[in-house]
């Protein structure tokens, strides 16, 4: 996987936001994130993953804490945005728009395409992604585990 730009230190100083690239010393930390605001977290080994280049996962730092992650990953001229992640007590704040427009920012030279999954229930994330330039590109029957079954997930893409 090539450089991704910006780099992977970024300040946005007007809301005070600083994005990092995950280290083995954070995943506890994003982990407790991860669990607090999914039914179904991801596994610790994805986010180690991260750790060996295979996608990259920055952190949204936001007075010296975590506050959110974004994972993406890149090949082939498109992107996929795999997990957007801001902690229960920080949503609906604007961070997980910043924290989407960085992930953007960081992959529109690698990729003319930027792809992601979201559960047909999230009706505030659709909300964001649409709001974001993203539309909809089809259905992934049963994709999401649910604690009854499972749930299907709306595949979205954004031009870049």
């Amino acid at each position: 996987m090539s450089e991704m730009q910006p780099s992977d230190v970024f300040a946005n100083t007007t809301n005070e936001i600083t994005y990092r690239l995950i280290t083995a010393e954070d995943i506890d930390t994003v982990m407790d994130i991860e669990r607090k605001a999914h039914s179904h977290p991801w596994r610790r080994s994805s986010f180690e993953d991260c750790l060996q280049g295979r996608q990259k996962c920055w952190l949204a730092i936001v007075n010296n804490e975590i506050r959110g992650y974004i994972v993406v990953a890149h090949g082939g001229g498109d992107a996929e945005l795999l997990n957007v992640v801001v902690a229960p007590t920080w949503q609906r704040k604007g961070l997980g728009r910043q924290m989407l427009e960085h992930a953007v920012k960081a992959v529109e030279t690698h990729a003319d395409m930027l792809f992601l999954e979201v559960r047909v229930s999230n009706h505030r994330a659709i909300e964001l992604y649409s709001a974001e330039g993203f539309f909809e590109v089809g259905h992934r029957k049963n994709y999401y585990p649910t604690v009854n079954g499972h749930e299907d997930a709306l595949l979205m893409a954004r031009q870049l």
